[in-house]
């Protein structure tokens, strides 16, 4: 064979198999194009024959007891050369053909009449054929009525083409729905998990003031649970706010369009509750925490602090007249000094004072001595023995003489270091509680990512006081560009620049992706390779942290603080900090990519669905014209061949006839079948009772022919889209009575939730917390469990449709329609004992409550 000729069987083979025709069960369509063919040329054998590689497969066949024979025998070849009607009136006298094996062996075929199955895209697929075991000569007419036959024979082709091809495409467009379905609910989960994992109280609430969502942690600090929350008024919930800084603060939040923070006690729970409250699109975002005992805290240190009378250590005795001061022992053990290191010199004291607040000091003192104020209280740092520094408070009273000048002073020194550690400590934890809070609505609200990376670099830039703030976002080979950053005036400015630092190989990136933190105090004292210092100096580094940004545990980029001025220790708080923050920023990254992915996939679902709304139009109108072809040449056949056949030939008219027919009603409800998602109506509160009851009044006549009995429970309200939740009970009742045999149908349609009272039912399953599962109970045949999820494939039935009429897409319907509506649906049955249909609907009433 020719390298054109093995080119062009390749593509011819390819085109056949599209048709996915072989090895198909018989078709009445088929077969009765077989039998007409057969009666209008007076032959006992006829065949509708496919050419596959190697054999010859007969779809249709009459007259013969073999389903296929090898390729290499008989005379479908002649019609594949010549492209055209080939007749042979005597095999025998043939003699290129009187040594074929059909000739000299079974089924001894005399006269082969052929016609090619051509395609409308001209590719050869097989014959439409005749054979006899004797010779004979066909008329012209009998000639034109096989070329006939074989166009319907190529017209049933293209119907099947076309329904294969449907069903694909809805198929995986069905798929690509839920695969975007399943991305948004992941979407959702990952930022309710966002909101459950932070320390803080958190709810929402919309324009009304109704609660649209309140967390665990907000749901254990006011003692109640979300279903006490959920869809009410904030001001029915908690009658005893209205009148309070807390009613005050929303207003104004909502009013003015600005976030508020305020501390205030809460007496039903006795706590105070620090809040901060963002005004949002749709409502407001309340964040709060119990600061109760850090107000204890507070409180305690106060008191302590008001007992300093009582404490002897640290006293001081100012004479101005020498300016000598006298310097109790536990003063200068407070400050590490000994006895003799310090002198008694008013100098002495003044330049141990910190010089930030040196000045501060002195004017305190020069603001008692002219008796502006009562006493002379101060707090500032001292230098210690080891040139650190302790906070103390300064308390002290002068003394004037007659003459009114002040002749002497005394006073006392408390060492309040702790407290003022703690007040920082205090200060930062509620910096970082604002920084964590304004991050995690700014993710909620928007996961605009440069809005949320600028404000991280900025905010930290200011807690941590460091001279450069960045986010750099990594590339594959160590290498990467700083995104974001904030920079104090007079240093480097880096943002937008390329950066790669030749000693971060790929062993550092793997360290990075198993949450390494980077703190250099030192970049001149430490132990580093001279390259890497090398490459910090030139953007003036002295100190550095750096934290890793990891988006679904691969290293995406790097949280990076400079310290620029003079070398620097990096706290636990500081590195907690930055770690904390790159989580953060890590989940909104994730968050980002997720909906960038769900607007993706949603837009390109919008687009799959018009296309497939458009394609269902253009092929419900192509698949007409077959049916016009097949309806055109009967018409030709009988006004032909009327009186002029036999009985058998008539009735294969008529079967023909009533398969275009059937072929008509496939038509339309595949049409019907791709339009249940683009063609939907909104979901809204329906009740089930109603929509019930519409089923039945559309399946009246055929209740009362069959005398059935449909009972039901008290159904519930749902989210739903009435006409098609319509269908679904219509369509399982009408099954219900179709396959009912000689007994009178019994129909029963049941609900329940988790925890409900079944009454006596017993099911196999039960229902998740959100949703309501229905069933549609019945005493029909029932089925076999390995046909329990075929039932629900479109065109697939167990029965012939001379026992139970139908087009096999009813249970196909029902599926997509419940899956569209985020259910699930199957069946419970054995043969002879009925069958019981499962189907979810969620409880959308709760779900929309907990959507933010």
């Amino acid at each position: 064979m020719k390298a054109g000729n093995i080119d062009t069987e390749v593509a011819r083979l390819e085109a056949l198999r599209q048709y996915q025709i072989l090895d198909t069960e018989p078709e009445e369509a088929y077969d009765n194009l077989a039998q007409l063919a057969a009666s209008i040329c007076g032959t006992p054998i006829s065949l509708v024959n496919f050419i596959d590689e190697n054999r010859q497969w007969f779809k249709a066949k009459v007259g013969l007891d073999v389903s296929e024979m090898p390729r290499s025998i008989g005379f479908s070849n002649l019609c594949q050369e010549q492209r055209n009607v080939v007749i042979v009136l005597d095999t025998l006298a043939d003699e290129k053909l009187v040594n074929n094996p059909i000739v000299t062996g079974y089924p001894y075929v005399r006269f082969y009449a052929g016609v090619p199955l051509i395609t409308p895209r001209g590719d050869m697929l097989g014959t439409l054929c005749v054979i006899d075991q004797v010779p004979r000569q066909l008329s012209q007419k009998q000639v034109e009525a096989l070329v006939a036959l074989s166009r319907l024979v190529i017209d049933q082709l293209e119907l099947r083409r076309h329904v294969v091809e449907i069903s694909q495409i809805t198929e995986k467009l069905l798929a690509h729905k839920q695969a975007a379905h399943a991305q948004s609910e992941a979407a959702r989960t990952r930022m309710t998990n966002l909101l459950e994992s932070i320390t803080d109280g958190f709810f929402a609430l919309d324009k009304k003031w109704r609660f649209t969502y309140i967390n665990g942690q907000a749901e254990r600090l006011l003692q109640k649970t979300q279903y006490e929350f959920l869809g009410k008024n904030i001001w029915e919930v908690f009658p005893e706010i209205i009148g309070t800084i807390f009613d005050r603060e929303y207003h104004r939040a909502i009013l003015e369009q600005v976030s508020v923070e305020f501390e205030e006690f809460y007496p039903p729970q006795k706590c105070w509750l620090q809040v901060h409250a963002y005004p949002a699109k749709d409502g407001l975002s309340v964040y709060f925490q119990d600061i109760t005992e850090r107000r204890k805290t507070a409180e305690a240190l106060r008191e302590s602090e008001e007992r300093w009378q009582l404490a002897l250590d640290g006293i001081w005795d100012w004479n101005l007249k020498t300016n000598q001061v006298f310097f109790s022992t536990c003063w200068k053990e407070m400050l590490g000094y000994k006895g003799h290191e310090v002198s008694n010199s008013w100098d002495e004291w003044r330049k141990r004072i910190h010089p930030d607040e040196r000045d501060l000091v002195l004017q305190a003192f020069q603001d008692h001595f002219a008796k502006k104020t009562p006493f002379y209280v101060y707090e500032y740092r001292v230098q210690c023995q080891d040139s650190s520094y302790k906070w103390i408070l300064d308390r002290g009273h002068a003394h004037w003489d007659a003459s009114g000048d002040v002749v002497r002073m005394v006073g006392s020194y408390t060492d309040i270091t702790d407290r003022k550690q703690t007040e920082e400590e205090l200060k930062r934890q509620n910096l970082r509680s604002q920084l964590f809070a304004e991050i995690t609505l700014k993710i909620r609200e928007s996961l605009q990512i440069d809005e949320i990376l600028q404000t991280t670099v900025t905010e930290v830039q200011k807690l941590l006081q460091a001279d450069r703030v960045f986010i750099f976002q990594l590339d594959t080979d160590g290498s990467g560009t700083v995104v974001q950053e904030a920079v104090l005036p007079g240093w480097p400015v880096i943002l937008g620049k390329n950066l790669l630092d030749t000693c971060f190989k790929e062993e550092y990136l793997e360290k990075y992706r198993q949450g390494r933190v980077s703190a250099i105090e030192d970049i001149e004292s430490v132990d580093i390779h001279p390259c890497h210092r090398e490459f910090l100096r030139q953007f003036a580094v002295r100190a550095n942290l750096v934290v890793p940004i990891l988006v679904r545990q691969d290293i995406w980029g790097l949280l990076v603080a400079h310290q620029c001025t003079v070398p620097r220790q990096w706290n636990n708080f500081e590195t907690e900090l930055l770690q904390q923050l790159g989580n953060q920023i890590g989940i909104a990254l994730s968050q980002a990519q997720l909906l960038e992915k769900e607007t993706q996939q949603s837009q390109e679902l919008t687009r799959s669905n018009a296309e497939l709304e458009q394609f269902a139009y253009v092929a419900s109108h192509d698949l007409q014209e077959p049916l016009r072809m097949v309806t055109s040449y009967l018409q030709l056949l009988e006004q032909r061949y009327k009186n002029k056949l036999d009985a058998n030939a008539d009735q294969f008219i008529t079967y023909a006839v009533d398969g275009a027919r059937r072929m008509q009603t496939l038509i339309n409800d595949l049409l019907n079948y791709s339009r249940l998602s683009s063609r939907g109506q909104p979901f809204m509160l329906v009740d089930c009772n109603v929509v019930l009851d519409r089923a039945i009044a559309n399946l009246q006549l055929a209740i009362a022919e069959s005398k059935a009995v449909v009972t039901h429970e008290t159904l519930p309200q749902v989210m739903a889209d009435t006409t098609q939740l319509t269908q679904v009970f219509q369509n399982l009742i009408a099954n219900a009575i179709k396959f009912c045999q000689n007994q009178q149908p019994r129909i029963h349609i049941g609900v329940v939730k988790p925890g409900a009272n079944l009454d006596g039912e017993s099911l196999n399953v039960i229902p998740s917390a959100d949703e309501w599962l229905f069933w549609v109970r019945d005493n029909a045949i029932g089925l076999e469990s390995q046909y329990a999820e075929r039932i629900f494939i479109i065109f697939q039935r167990l029965h012939g449709r001379g026992k139970y009429p139908g087009t096999g897409i009813g249970l196909a319907i029902c599926k997509k329609i419940i899956e569209r509506h985020g259910g699930r649906i199957w069946v419970e049955s054995k043969p002879g004992q009925g069958s019981t249909f499962y189907f979810t609907i969620p409880d959308r009433g709760l779900k929309q409550s907990l959507t933010l």
